[in-house]
């Protein structure tokens, strides 16, 4: 009876491992702002304050402004003479 027990124990170890099952749940909405000590963040936009905005995940809000396209200068830093 032992030695079956045992055979037993050596056939489920052979198995292979059965794929987990993860559920995706999206993420929240989140909208985040400067302010003057750490970015305030929250759930939904704030209107009108989208030149403090630093980052969202989310929908874009449907009122922002497209981005304008930064500057770069190649002529270096000022003189000062």
């Amino acid at each position: 009876m032992l030695a079956l027990a045992g055979t037993a124990s050596a056939f489920s170890m052979c198995q292979p491992k059965q794929p987990e099952v993860v559920a995706y749940v999206q993420p929240p909405a989140i909208y985040c702002y400067e302010s003057l000590a750490r970015p305030d963040c929250y759930a939904q936009p704030l209107p009108g304050e989208y030149n403090r905005m630093i980052g969202f995940y989310g929908p874009r809000p449907a009122d922002m402004p497209p981005q304008q396209p930064l500057e770069f200068t190649t002529a270096g830093p000022a003189q000062n003479n």
